[in-house]
C-alpha cells in the first residue's frame, strides 16, 4: 500500500532517477530531450504493446507487477520476455521462488522457449549477472525474495535493495519488472517503497464478468498512458489479443473499477476501517483497494494512521 511514511524510504534513490538537478527554471520548449527517449523497443505485438502505453519500453524503464497467488503474473511475465526474445532483445527470468526446472516446466506449457532463467536471490548477484550478459530486459520473481549479503538492519536493507535495482535500470539501462504480491488482507508482502520509485506499477486480477478473462491495469507509468486491457486466460497462458469494448465485457468491467472508488468512500463514510474491514464490507478486491485507498490518500481525500494490516484509513 502506498504511504507517507514509506515515502522516506525511497529518498536515496531520487539522485539516480534524475542523473544532475538543474534548479534554473527552463522554458519547456528549450529542455533538450535526451537521446535515450528516440531508443524504445515494442514486443511487436500491439495489444501488448498497447498495456504499456503503445510508445515502447524506454531502456532502463522499471515496473512492478502484482497480483493474488494463482492469477497468472508468472505467465504474463514469461510470455511478455519471449515476445521481446523474438525480436532479438537479451532477457532473462530470475527466479527466487521457484526452481529452474519448476519454472521450464511452466515454460513448456506457455511455449515459452528462448526465455533464459537462473535462480537468484542477492541483488549485487543479479547485477553483475545483468552486465556480465549484457541484458536488455528482465523479470525479477520476486521482491519479497530479493536479498543482501550486506549486514544491514531492514529499512537499511530495503533501501539498500531498492537503489540498487534502481541503479541497475538507469545506468546500464536494463528494463526491470519486479513481481510483486498481495496478502489475504489486500497488502502488500513487504514495504512498497520499490512501488514509489518504479516508472509504472500494474496489476492483474481476474474480471469480474468472466473468470476466464484477466484485467491488466496500469496505475501509473511515467512514460505513456494508464491502461486497462482484458486478455483471454486459459491452460496455456495469455493470449495477447485484447477483449474488444463492444463485447461489453471490457467496458462493463471499467465502469465496475471507476465505481469501487465511490463503494470505498461510502464504507468510510461511518468511521475509521482498516484495509480488512474495507475489504469485508465493499467487497473490493485487493488489488483494486489498494490502488483506490493510494489514490485518495495521495489526493488528500484519505488519511491513513499506522503500517500494514494494522493501519487505518479515514475520510477526511
Amino acid at each position: 500500500m502506498y504511504c507517507p511514511e514509506s515515502v522516506s524510504n525511497v529518498l536515496s534513490v531520487m539522485n539516480v532517477l534524475i542523473k544532475s538537478a538543474n534548479t534554473n527554471f527552463t522554458r519547456a520548449s528549450d529542455v533538450i530531450i535526451p537521446e535515450i527517449f528516440n531508443r524504445r523497443f515494442k514486443t511487436n505485438v500491439p495489444d501488448l504493446d498497447e498495456v504499456f502505453g503503445g510508445a515502447g519500453f524506454i531502456p532502463g524503464f522499471m515496473a512492478t507487477l502484482a497480483a493474488p497467488a494463482g492469477v497468472g503474473k508468472s505467465s504474463f511475465a514469461l510470455q511478455l520476455l519471449q515476445t521481446l526474445e523474438d525480436t532479438g532483445k537479451k532477457t532473462a527470468y530470475i527466479s527466487g521462488e521457484e526452481t529452474i526446472e519448476q519454472v521450464s516446466f511452466a515454460c513448456k506449457r506457455l511455449g515459452v522457449q528462448s526465455v533464459p532463467i537462473a535462480n537468484m536471490t542477492d541483488i549485487d548477484e543479479i547485477e553483475q549477472a545483468v552486465i556480465e550478459h549484457k541484458l536488455d530486459f528482465i523479470v525479477l520473481d520476486s521482491y519479497p525474495t530479493i536479498d543482501t549479503k550486506q549486514k544491514l538492519n531492514s529499512r537499511e536493507k530495503e533501501d539498500y535493495i531498492v537503489t540498487r535495482l534502481v541503479t541497475l535500470a538507469k545506468t546500464y539501462e536494463v528494463c526491470v519488472i519486479v513481481i510483486m504480491h498481495f496478502t489475504k488482507s489486500g497488502t502488500f508482502k513487504g514495504t512498497t517503497s520499490l512501488n514509489h520509485a518504479v516508472d509504472c506499477f500494474m496489476t492483474i486480477e481476474k474480471s469480474e464478468d468472466d473468470h476466464e478473462l484477466r484485467d491488466v491495469v496500469v496505475h501509473k507509468n511515467r512514460f505513456g498512458s494508464c491502461t486497462f486491457t482484458s486478455f483471454h486466460f486459459g491452460s496455456t497462458g495469455y493470449t495477447f489479443e485484447a477483449v474488444a469494448a463492444n463485447d461489453n465485457i471490457q467496458s462493463k468491467s471499467k465502469e465496475k473499477k471507476a465505481s469501487k472508488r465511490d463503494v470505498v468512500l461510502e464504507a468510510l463514510e461511518d468511521g475509521e476501517k482498516t484495509i480488512a474491514d474495507l475489504a469485508r464490507e465493499t467487497g473490493v478486491n485487493g488489488q483494486y483497494l489498494v490502488a483506490i485507498l493510494r489514490d485518495l490518500s495521495n489526493e488528500g481525500v484519505v488519511s491513513k494512521e499506522g503500517k500494514g494490516a494494522q493501519a487505518v484509513f479515514k475520510k477526511l
